[in-house]
C-alpha cells in the first residue's frame, strides 16, 4: 500500500486508501460474517468461529492501517512533489511493519 500510495497521484492515492479501507473494515468482515451465519448448522461451525470470527479486528485493523497510509500519501502527494523519496518509503514500510508486528 504505502509502495502504490508513494507512486501515484494523490487522487489516485486518497482512492486506493478509500477503497482499500472499505473492503478490509466493511467487506470482508461483512462477508465473513455471513459465511458463519450460512454454516451454523454445521458440525465444523465452533472450528469456523473459532478460527474467523475471533480475527475479524485483524481486517478492520489492517483497513485502518491502509486507509491511514492512503491519506498520508494523498496528503503528502497533494502539497509536495507526486513521488516519494527512498527515505520515505523505507519509513512507511518500517511504521508498517512495526503495525504488523503489534497486531500479530
Amino acid at each position: 500500500m504505502a509502495y502504490i500510495g508513494s507512486k501515484v497521484s494523490w487522487q489516485r492515492a486518497l482512492l486506493l486508501g478509500t477503497i482499500s479501507f472499505g473492503l478490509f473494515y466493511f467487506a470482508l468482515p461483512a462477508s465473513i460474517e455471513s459465511l458463519l451465519n450460512e454454516r451454523q448448522n454445521s458440525t465444523f461451525y465452533p472450528i469456523l468461529e473459532a478460527v474467523l470470527a475471533r480475527r475479524v479486528h485483524w481486517l478492520q485493523w489492517i483497513g485502518i492501517a491502509c486507509g491511514l497510509v492512503g491519506l498520508f500519501f494523498s496528503l503528502r502527494n497533494y502539497y509536495f512533489v507526486n513521488t516519494a523519496g527512498r527515505n520515505e518509503r523505507s519509513l512507511a514500510a518500517f511504521i508498517a511493519k512495526l503495525f504488523g508486528r503489534s497486531i500479530g
